[in-house]
């Protein structure tokens, strides 16, 4: 089983572990409406989270989820289009979006084919949380991990990696996988309230053994970036399925 020294929630099946997931949503998302009327949600993309975002829609559990009070935000996107299927928002938007009683607005897909998306990613964010702000504190942030052990765009290696003054940035070079990235940075992973690593299969155990081993001494953002997501004044959370954890 693996051993990490923020806390490890480890379901039996895929299901057993979205049902415990979307049921921490709500959890967070009834402490947001108390404390600040507004629930602020990250969602990354890939094909772990595809079904679980499917299952906030149709499981009646979660039918009474606060959507109309929720602005979903993106923690990272390919430079295309909107309507390519590699597309991060596409996805999020047509598993879960286009199905809920949420206000149009309240979508905040990253404008990846400006000149400047990172720039306009960062102005909405003060636009909706407030001019003056050191960082957004995005209520949860959702984040799985590639077997390099990236998390959002953040490559080993990669420029991204050491950027410590931006909320967002553009991500692109040699040490990126093609396309061009718009990404979160550190410091915005870190500044949010929960963070929930989602990773489901046993094809993630042995970048789970890297980080597990890495973690024993020190972060190491340039090899093992997600070694580096610490939230500064918020949890992190490892959500598992059995494969994932164990390896089987």
């Amino acid at each position: 089983m693996i051993q990490l020294p923020d806390r490890v929630h480890v379901e039996d099946t895929k299901e057993k572990l979205f049902e415990a997931l979307g049921l921490v949503l709500i959890a967070q998302a009834d402490l947001a409406l108390s404390a600040r009327g507004a629930f602020h949600l990250a969602l990354s993309g890939g094909s772990t989270p595809e079904p679980f975002y499917m299952s906030l829609c149709i499981d009646p559990q979660f039918r009474m989820f606060p959507w109309e009070k929720t602005h979903i935000w993106i923690v990272d996107e390919r430079r295309v289009p909107f309507d390519d299927d590699k597309s991060n928002a596409k996805m999020i938007r047509e598993s879960l979006v286009d199905h809920l009683p949420m206000p149009k607005r309240n979508f905040h897909p990253m404008p990846v084919m400006e000149d400047d998306p990172a720039g306009l990613y960062e102005q909405e964010l003060r636009d909706v949380f407030g001019e003056g702000i050191d960082v957004p504190r995005i209520d949860l942030l959702l984040l799985g991990m590639g077997g390099d052990c990236h998390t959002a765009s953040l490559f080993p290696q990669s420029d991204a990696i050491g950027v410590d003054d931006r909320w967002i940035v553009v991500n692109a070079g040699e040490h990126v996988t093609p396309p061009d990235r718009v990404t979160m940075t550190f410091p915005m992973l870190n500044a949010a309230r929960h963070v929930g690593v989602l990773l489901a299969g046993a094809g993630k155990h042995e970048a789970l053994r890297r980080v597990e081993t890495q973690l024993k001494t020190a972060p190491d953002p340039v090899h093992v970036p997600i070694s580096a997501v610490q939230p500064t004044h918020g949890d992190l959370v490892w959500y598992l399925d059995r494969a994932a954890a164990e390896g089987a």
